[in-house]
């Protein structure tokens, strides 16, 4: 008797384990499935991100120029930014402070009563309007040259490095 006891308690925890095995099996699988599914969404999104185009290139350049030409009252202070800091901070969404700090250092100067603009030219710059040669470094650099010219600064070229961290950033800039 103790022997169909026993088969008969072997036979009830197949009975019960088979299932549950099954179920756990097949929701792992699923889990699996999903998280893969996932990460490669994730994955594509972030290559999508990562691409250089230049509509960013032209924005970035942009907002970095706007940056530079403050607004300012008849006396050259700058309206929106009481110090070189401040200004530096709002430079950190579009370049990097190797990038930005030269410039705010040369073309503003932190008075007592606040930030001022030096009165100068603007430095010679990336044009939208002509074209650019692109150097893809890694997955995280990509370099522009471009070839200019204007009355101001005659003939330039201007390289512009960008750095992608979670969004492009101007990481930066040399004149040729």
């Amino acid at each position: 008797m103790r022997r169909s006891s026993w088969k008969k308690a072997l036979a009830v925890i197949i009975t019960l384990l088979v299932p549950i095995t099954f179920a756990l099996s097949y929701h792992s699988e699923n889990i699996f499935a999903v998280t893969t599914e996932s990460s490669q969404a994730a994955e594509d999104q972030t290559t999508e991100k990562q691409e250089l185009t230049q509509a960013q290139i032209n924005k970035l350049t942009a907002a970095f120029m706007d940056k530079i030409t403050q607004d300012i009252d008849a006396n050259y202070k700058v309206i929106n930014y009481d110090t070189k800091e401040e200004l530096l901070k709002s430079f950190d969404e579009v370049a990097a402070r190797t990038v930005s700090k030269p410039m705010v250092d040369f073309y503003f100067t932190e008075k007592a009563d606040g930030l001022y603009i030096v009165p100068t030219e603007t430095p010679a710059w990336y044009n939208p309007d002509n074209s650019y040669k692109v150097k893809t470094e890694s997955d995280k650099y990509v370099t522009i040259t471009q070839s200019n010219a204007d009355e101001l600064h005659g003939n330039y070229t201007i390289e512009i490095k960008f750095l992608y961290d979670g969004g492009w950033k101007i990481a930066e800039v040399k004149y040729l």
